[in-house]
């Protein structure tokens, strides 16, 4: 069973299917506030079934505005290289990692954990093949 679903960067079909596709609410604005990132993440990214694959592709482009729920701000985060013992996201303590990537089991989102400090935060995933 693998828990990370691939898919290629330039496929965008995912979009077709996500509530924002036909919102009137502007995601891509000048200047992103806090109030316009939780309307976007209550509105339509909270419950959204393409949630996981949109913040990748925002993280993968360089996106800007609210994309999955996150802001340019949060992304932007995500690719600093560090260990952390809680998602950037959601806050979780639910996070797990594959040398030398972390993921939150509870929202899907991963970073590169940096492999130069210890102790690492994530419990390890299990080996391929194993039960």
């Amino acid at each position: 069973m693998s828990i990370v679903e691939y898919f290629a960067a330039d496929d965008v079909a995912w979009q077709d299917d996500a509530p924002c596709a036909t919102a009137d609410f502007d995601f891509i604005p000048d200047q992103e506030t806090e109030s316009g990132a939780a309307e976007a993440e209550q509105g339509w990214c909270r419950t959204c079934p393409s949630r996981t694959r949109c913040i990748a592709w925002a993280m993968l482009h360089g996106a800007e505005g609210y994309w999955g729920g996150t802001t340019t701000y949060q992304r932007n985060q995500l690719r600093r290289v560090r260990t952390r013992a809680k998602c950037p996201i959601c806050q979780a303590t639910a996070l797990v990692y594959a040398d030398p990537h972390e993921l939150c089991l509870a929202c899907g989102v991963s970073w590169i954990r940096d492999v130069r400090e210890e102790p690492i935060a994530a419990t390890p995933l299990p080996a391929a093949g194993a039960a």
